[in-house]
């Protein structure tokens, strides 16, 4: 990789004081062993426009061990307007303008740029996570191919308009950790049994009891993703809805969308999709980015860490209607 900003420094997987201070409430949050596999996290993500910008914000403030941008466009007036990292820097490069903005929001996160556009054999084993945004139908499933092949988190996000799409695989078998669902149980009485003398229980005893409570509050799951390939296309898909519908005709980019909308959505037996939302997939709407990046940040955390359920494998989002959802490939 190229860029200035890159340091050699090898970052320990144990918690400095600094990093104990600085992801204190992270790690109240999800614990210290998912803090730890976060710090040994390199994440590649193509394309820092204001969607990649969510994620890259987001992730560099969990507190990744590396992240590395790759987009080699010239900012131009339209761009800088609405991208918090480009800071109207007209006429540079994206990713080179983006590096100090995001190192400024954590400096022990090794924010750098790479000058080299494909991901290939010889450099994607250097990532943890791939992350490509605002992509095409091709791009997506030769690189989730490639990221497969390797054993590399792969991550796909786009929004147009009013409407957002994420897809993840994080393997054909993923185990995660997940917290179990409680089943109300009725206390013992709390009155005392006149045939027992009162004993004080030690605290030491007690603190046992509770985390070995806590222990068994949490079981070992398993994901079973499947690639942007296999995934297929709206008409094998079980469930659907107008985003759905979107997302599949504008990554393969059908001349008319609304004419692929009706026809497809008479194959499926699905609902029409609103003109009203045909009629705002136009342009940049920051907060749509906003969300679609929370929700793939997120499920990035929860696949690095391993903890709570992943999205398997699709999210689609209708800003219009505010709903989002998810669609299983698998059933």
């Amino acid at each position: 990789t190229d860029g200035s900003h890159e340091e050699e420094a090898v970052v320990s997987t144990q918690s400095t004081g600094d990093e104990v201070a600085l992801y204190d409430r992270q790690i109240r949050l999800w614990g210290v062993d998912a803090q730890r596999a976060l710090r040994s996290a390199n994440v590649y993500v193509k394309r820092c426009g204001p969607l990649g910008a969510e994620i890259c914000k987001n992730i560099v403030l969990s507190g990744v061990n590396s992240l590395t941008l790759c987009d080699s466009r010239v900012v131009k007036v339209k761009d800088a307007t609405c991208n918090f990292l480009l800071r109207a820097q007209t006429g540079k490069i994206f990713a080179e303008t983006a590096v100090p903005n995001l190192q400024i929001l954590n400096p022990l996160v090794r924010v750098n740029y790479t000058k080299e556009e494909e991901l290939t054999e010889d450099n994607i084993g250097q990532y943890s996570v791939v992350c490509i945004t605002d992509g095409s139908h091709e791009e997506y499933g030769a690189v989730n191919d490639l990221c497969r092949t390797h054993g590399v988190t792969f991550l796909a996000c786009n929004t147009w308009g009013m409407a957002g799409f994420l897809f993840q695989d994080a393997g054909a078998k993923f185990t995660y950790i997940a917290e179990k669902a409680r089943v109300h149980k009725e206390r013992p009485s709390s009155k005392p049994d006149p045939k027992r003398r009162k004993v004080d229980t030690p605290g030491a005893e007690k603190e046992g009891e509770e985390e070995k409570e806590e222990e068994e509050s949490y079981e070992q799951r398993e994901a079973n993703f499947v690639t942007y390939r296999e995934a297929g296309e709206a008409t094998k898909l079980k469930f659907s809805s107008p985003s759905v519908l979107i997302t599949q005709g504008l990554l393969r980019g059908v001349p008319d969308i609304r004419e692929y909308c009706r026809k497809t959505a008479k194959q499926i037996h699905s609902k029409h999709v609103p003109d009203e939302l045909l009629q705002n997939l136009d342009g940049t709407v920051v907060p749509i980015c906003a969300i679609v990046g929370g929700m793939a940040s997120q499920e990035l955390i929860k696949i690095v860490s391993k903890k709570d359920p992943p999205i398997v494998n699709s999210f689609y989002y209708d800003g219009l209607s505010g709903a989002g959802i998810i669609e299983n490939s698998r059933q």
